[in-house]
């Protein structure tokens, strides 16, 4: 593995261990609107939802104000790490063909030009 390679992997692993906290899912922000004894539409909310998958099916539960920030930095820091996961992947992967690249041109150089086939 070339150098520039391995220390950007180590640079993604570093990111990923400072990621501290993480949750599955997305989190939603809503607002209702309704219209008032005058004739005016009235805006209440943010409400939160927060959507995730489990056994095969999407399920929601509403989330009080006070913890929807919180909620939010996980969601954010797990989308993070899923990211520089796929970075990681990428590298790897491009370090792993051009490895395997080097060793079929070394082997295909390592032949004797001249050299009876069999």
């Amino acid at each position: 593995m070339n150098e520039k390679i391995a220390q950007q992997r180590r640079d993604l692993l570093r990111e990923m261990s400072l990621i501290e906290r993480m949750e599955f899912g997305s989190l939603a922000e809503e607002y209702r609107e309704t219209v008032g004894a005058d004739g005016e539409t009235l805006r209440s909310g943010p409400y939160y939802k927060h959507q995730k998958w489990k056994d095969g099916r999407n399920r929601s539960r509403r989330v009080p104000a006070e913890e929807a920030k919180v909620l939010r930095e996980a969601v954010e820091g797990r989308q993070r790490f899923e990211s520089l996961s796929a970075e990681f992947i990428e590298l790897t992967v491009a370090s792993t063909r051009s490895a395997d690249h080097s060793k079929k041109n070394s082997a295909k150089s390592s032949k004797k030009p001249g050299a009876a086939k069999r």
